[in-house]
């Protein structure tokens, strides 16, 4: 079928209504099943991509990615069955948008059949997450799939577009800024998109109100006490709730239990320990909230995939 191909880098006249707003990296391909535009803009820290395809004829895609990819997908029109590696059959629905973890090299399937389509993709750097789950640790599983290259696809689920995500991927199209200005502004809009996100997979009861107050001064004392011994009993104390209401409201706000919440900013201080200080191993692990060096240890290898004397020499080296 390459001989029947013709591909070009720019729009033709008829499609004008889809160009961007943004200079991007634009390519248009016209075949016998019909034709598709990608414009894509880059930043070393994320790549947003528009996609327009308009199918003549029934056709299946093989998308893959050179190198492990977290991304969003935003869809906008049409409804497109698909296979992940590692997950199987799932559906991506018009003006639904998810959070996915793409491994490299992946066998995955997209059928699209006769009609238009419309759809964003948003990958971001591991960093360009890092930071984000700072605030929103529900993504940290997910955001560690990617770190250890994982084989297997994973998925978020999938959540209905309301006007508020709408008029963020609207003002990414139409992105007034230049220069430098132009980056801060795109940044903005993507913790936007994602923290919508975050709160649409919360539900409403805790978004507001009394139980989601006394959850937040929680965790702002976990922040602050992460370094002592805590005890889920004593957290419940301090939020007024039974213990297991106070389990399951924590985890249903923030995508973690109370003490994955404390080993993720234990780990975080650690990790940052080791690359800023000198500190032995011991000293860290004390300062840290743990015992002794050799649990430390262990749990910070199952995190990151290596002892914390390799994590110091590999980040240092």
């Amino acid at each position: 079928m390459h001989t029947h191909i013709k591909v070009s880098t720019q729009l033709p006249d008829h499609y004008r209504q889809y160009r961007i707003a943004v200079p991007a990296e634009t390519k248009y391909v016209e075949a016998p099943f019909g034709s598709y535009i990608t414009q894509e803009i880059r930043d070393p820290e994320w790549a947003i991509s528009w996609q327009q395809c308009f199918i003549k004829e029934r056709v299946r895609l093989r998308p893959s990615a050179v190198h492990p990819m977290l991304v969003m997908y935003c869809i906008l029109k049409g409804n497109v069955p698909c296979r992940l590696q590692g997950q199987g059959k799932l559906m991506l629905i018009e003006k639904e948008y998810g959070v996915y973890y793409i491994p490299s090299q992946s066998q995955n399937i997209a059928d699209l059949k006769t009609g238009n389509y419309e759809m964003i993709c948003i990958s971001f750097s591991p960093a360009f997450f890092s930071r984000f789950i700072t605030r929103h640790p529900s993504f940290e599983d997910i955001y560690q799939q990617q770190l250890k290259q994982a084989r297997r696809g994973t998925m978020l689920p999938a959540i209905r577009m309301d006007n508020c995500d709408l008029k963020v991927l609207n003002e990414l199209r139409h992105c007034p800024a230049e220069g430098p200005e132009r980056k801060v502004f795109i940044q903005e809009k993507l913790n936007e998109l994602l923290t919508f996100y975050f709160n649409a997979l919360t539900p409403k009861y805790l978004q507001n109100g009394d139980l989601a107050k006394k959850l937040r001064q929680v965790c702002v004392y976990i922040q602050n006490h992460y370094h002592q011994s805590l005890s889920i009993a004593e957290l419940s104390k301090h939020a007024g709730m039974h213990i297991n209401t106070f389990e399951r409201a924590f985890k249903e706000l923030l995508g973690t239990s109370p003490r994955g919440y404390i080993e993720h900013l234990r780990m975080k201080k650690a990790a940052g320990l080791l690359l800023q200080t000198s500190l032995s191993i011991k000293d860290i692990s004390l300062n840290t909230g743990y015992s002794g060096a050799n649990y430390f240890t262990a749990v910070f290898r199952k995190r990151y995939r290596c002892s914390p004397r390799e994590y110091r020499k590999n980040r240092l080296s």
